[in-house]
């Protein structure tokens, strides 16, 4: 008992920990998606890559509405500190300036973003919150209380931490010409298994969706696939 207390001890403040860092999203239209990966890697593996601590994640979308993005980018800094000094330093790389060529090479800029992950639900040393592969699920919103809101979902994720799935809420500061001011990112497995999901049967579906109807709404929806990822060593 006293060794299953300290391990959800530790795994609590670690999510509290992860529920505090920032991200940059950039939605691309991707001519040459080997290219893309190819100035990842070299990015990642020189000098100016090696002294970032930034997550990188690169997604392909599978349902993205009207926009023309075939890709997307992730960027996650473990802390806003980390964030500005990776941009302070790749202002004056010259790897950063061969990144940015070759990567104008493989794709275009459709979007820019810049946000917070603010809480997390579920298990995030599980094979769906870690495997390549697994299918994120957007709710892009526009949220008038954002405190109300993020407690009538941290409500629910808890009352459902047995589905397996895991949720990220997020705040947006720009992403655009996208109005939202949230995202929930729901992440499956598969794309099957997103499609299979049926919020509605989970518990405490239709008290949340109460707290919820007249302070948020949602702006659209996206999906996508994780092709491949990079972690600081």
């Amino acid at each position: 008992m006293r060794n299953l207390l300290a391990t959800f001890v530790f795994l609590l403040a670690s999510q509290q920990v992860l529920a505090q860092q920032p991200f940059q999203t950039f939605d691309m239209i991707v001519t040459d998606p080997a290219g893309v990966v190819a100035a990842l890697d070299k990015m990642v593996a020189s000098p100016t890559g090696q002294q970032s601590s930034a997550r990188v994640i690169l997604n392909q979308y599978l349902a993205n509405g009207e926009s023309l993005a075939t890709h997307q980018i992730i960027v996650v800094y473990p802390t806003t500190d980390d964030m500005d000094a990776d941009f302070l330093r790749n202002a004056v790389s010259s790897d950063w300036a061969t990144f940015l060529v070759e990567m104008q090479q493989a794709a275009s800029v459709e979007a820019e973003g810049l946000g917070q992950i603010l809480a997390i639900g579920g298990d995030l040393e599980s094979s769906v919150a870690t495997a390549l592969g697994r299918t994120n699920v957007y709710y892009q919103m526009t949220v008038s209380d954002p405190a109300a809101y993020a407690s009538a979902w941290s409500d629910f994720t808890s009352a459902n931490a047995d589905t397996g799935v895991v949720s990220y809420l997020s705040s947006v500061l720009a992403f655009g010409a996208n109005p939202a001011t949230h995202v929930v990112n729901n992440v499956y497995s598969t794309p099957g298994e997103a499609l299979a999901n049926d919020p509605t049967s989970y518990d405490g579906w239709d008290a949340f969706s109460q707290r919820v109807s007249g302070i948020r709404t949602i702006e659209g929806r996206a999906i996508t696939t994780v092709i491949a990822e990079w972690s600081p060593e």
